[in-house]
């Protein structure tokens, strides 16, 4: 009944969806073809992989705070035709150094902190375009189909990657990267963004930014929004929690990444495209997660249903490291092991990004995406030096082990949060009350029915 009263999704998402999915298809062509690129023709080990991996990261923990600032203050659309052509060109240089005969890992570095940089800006200003582009009403579902547009980008680039590799070279098939992020920035002038109002009022406000005077200068006056969007983050539980949890993840998620390549290509003998067809699989993983991510909710609500979606990550990632002799078996499991993790991870991003969405006023949803990527991606890099000692130090199966085990405990940070006590299947908005109502949490509001759960 309410279905039928629901408006489609603007066709200006559809237009941001298909740049967001072609770009993440391109991208995790890179995801494959960078590391392989240093460890096929540089002799790379467990060391330089993880200081690869941590260049990549590494600018969302230096930039993050100042692209939230900049997506706030600036038009978005040509932030990311900038970010998107920066990420290009950049990528481009690896198999023209390949072709020239002067590829290095320090090139490789360079190349992964440039697009690294360019990232973080243009993940923020696509995060922030979600709710200029759509109504409150629609967050949830929109993200469930960027995550289902996630989910077929991971099913079409590591195979894509893998044949690419094979048939050219692991530098020529960054060439698909770089097309990835010509069409997402010639997509972008059909997408329509508008201004939207705040979807709730958040459990903890806080000062709106003070007009920064000559004393305070451009450069004070920019810590201090930056300042206040981490500020946000921190005072209001929920985003807190989440924060901190998906944060907790990635560190460990990223100590495993850093040598699960390795793990793949030198321990069980994988070839880059048995390795591209099992991230395959992980992608169907991803797609059933995305899928389910609504249903679930409505069963076990949003509290739990983010709990059990981690400890289902990190049953998946554990599955890995328990099959060491090369064959057919140790494919299948680790197929199985990339489809459970990717699963579990999907339906946490579908509930866990629209939060901020509903707890933050437009005017700071740049601040607080950014301050959020920040914490979480800035732990990222010392995720990945950690797994890349490891992996020297201990061995690369130890490290999937211990990383492994270690990402289960993200779910602390949401059982000892009030988002543990939602039973809903999403925040909502609520209505308006008196001043002093506002100040006490209102967590469990009655929520709005979504169109798509009657």
């Amino acid at each position: 009944m309410t279905s039928a009263r629901q408006p489609r999704l603007p066709r200006g998402f559809h237009y941001l969806l298909t740049g967001v999915t072609v770009t993440l298809t391109g991208s995790q062509v890179t995801v494959l073809a960078l590391p392989l690129t240093a460890i096929g023709l540089l002799g790379a080990g467990p060391f330089e992989s993880g200081v690869l991996l941590a260049c990549s990261r590494a600018p969302y923990l230096v930039c993050g705070p100042i692209a939230g600032v900049v997506v706030d203050r600036l038009p978005h659309r040509p932030l990311l035709i900038a970010a998107n052509t920066v990420m290009a060109l950049t990528l481009a240089t690896v198999p023209l150094a390949a072709l020239t005969g002067h590829l290095a890992m320090g090139l490789l570095y360079a190349v992964a902190v440039v697009v690294g940089t360019a990232s973080v800006l243009a993940d923020v200003a696509y995060l922030s375009c979600v709710p200029t582009v759509v109504a409150p009403s629609q967050l949830v579902r929109a993200q469930s189909r960027l995550e289902l547009g996630h989910s077929v980008a991971m099913a079409l680039g590591p195979p894509l990657a893998g044949w690419l590799i094979g048939a050219f070279s692991a530098p020529t098939a960054l060439l698909a990267d770089t097309a990835s992020f010509v069409v997402a920035a010639a997509v972008l002038p059909f997408v329509v963004m508008n201004p939207v109002e705040p979807a709730i009022a958040p459990e903890t406000t806080v000062p709106a930014p003070t007009p920064s005077g000559p004393r305070r200068g451009f450069i004070g006056s920019v810590l201090a929004e930056a300042v206040e969007g981490a500020l946000f983050v921190l005072k209001v539980a929920p985003l807190r929690a989440a924060t901190l949890s998906t944060g907790t993840f990635i560190f460990c998620y990223n100590a495993y990444t850093a040598v699960f390549l390795l793990y793949l290509t030198k321990r069980l003998g994988f070839s880059a495209g048995v390795v591209g067809m099992v991230l395959a699989v992980g992608a169907a993983g991803a797609m059933a997660g995305a899928l389910v991510a609504r249903p679930l909710a409505r069963l076990l609500g949003l509290g739990r249903v983010l709990v059990v979606a981690v400890l289902v990550s990190a049953a998946g990632a554990l599955v890995t490291p328990f099959f060491g002799a090369p064959g057919w078996t140790a494919v299948a499991a680790v197929a199985v092991s990339q489809f459970v993790l990717w699963a579990g991870q999907q339906v946490y991003n579908v509930h866990q990004v629209p939060l901020r969405y509903t707890l933050a006023p437009p005017s700071l949803h740049g601040r607080v995406n950014a301050s959020i990527r920040t914490m979480v991606w800035g732990l990222a890099p010392l995720g990945a030096l950690l797994g890349g000692i490891g992996g020297a130090w201990f061995g690369t199966r130890a490290t999937l082990l211990l990383s492994g085990v270690l990402s289960a405990l993200a779910t602390v940070w949401i059982v000892r949060s009030p988002l543990w006590t939602v039973r809903t299947a999403q925040l909502t908005p609520e209505p308006a009350a008196p001043a002093a109502e506002r100040d006490r949490p209102t967590l469990d509001a009655v929520p709005t029915a979504d169109a798509d759960e009657t």
